[in-house]
């Protein structure tokens, strides 16, 4: 099944506090990664490649290449695939909130408290997640995306991830 979160929402990350990218350009970023031949160096790739290997020597056992986690539509539209989300969210122990509402009254699922006590993730952390992983040197020799066993590590990456997102604008 094919998650169609942005033709459903058509939310631009403008709206969701961050940058003026809309998350079909996002993906459409990620998606270009692959074709790219060089390494686009960015200021914290060391605390990158720290947290790829942290990964690595937990656990490898659950991996993703680009085309698994994105499908193309079309020549315009890209989407994430749902059966992912599903995946990364039972391994993660970690809720997948398909809407971002204003009227949030959990305050657990706040983008004020700390990572590592949120229950929840949104698309756009997983997709900070996967452009952070998409830049390390284990992506570039194996093109594949592992998924952290364990939250903080997930969330070291999704911050790194807003981070060479908000520098690449």
């Amino acid at each position: 099944m094919i998650f169609l979160f942005i033709k459903k929402y058509h939310l631009n990350l403008y709206h969701l506090r961050l940058f003026k990218m809309t998350i079909q350009e996002y993906l459409d970023k990620i998606e270009a990664l692959q074709r790219e031949k060089t390494k686009i160096v960015f200021s914290n790739n060391a605390n990158l490649e720290l947290c790829i290997q942290k990964i690595k020597s937990i656990d490898t056992n659950l991996s993703f290449n680009l085309n698994e986690i994105l499908r193309k539509l079309d020549s315009k539209m890209i989407t994430v695939n749902k059966d992912v989300i599903k995946r990364f969210s039972d391994h993660l122990g970690l809720l997948f909130l398909e809407e971002q509402k204003s009227e949030n009254v959990c305050f657990a699922n706040s983008d004020e408290v700390r990572p590592e006590y949120r229950q929840s993730f949104k698309l756009i952390d997983l997709l900070d997640y996967v452009y952070a992983f998409a830049h390390s040197f284990a992506f570039k020799e194996s093109e594949r995306i592992l998924l952290a066993s364990e939250t903080d590590l997930f969330w070291e990456l999704v911050k790194i991830g807003f981070t060479f997102r908000k520098e690449n604008i």
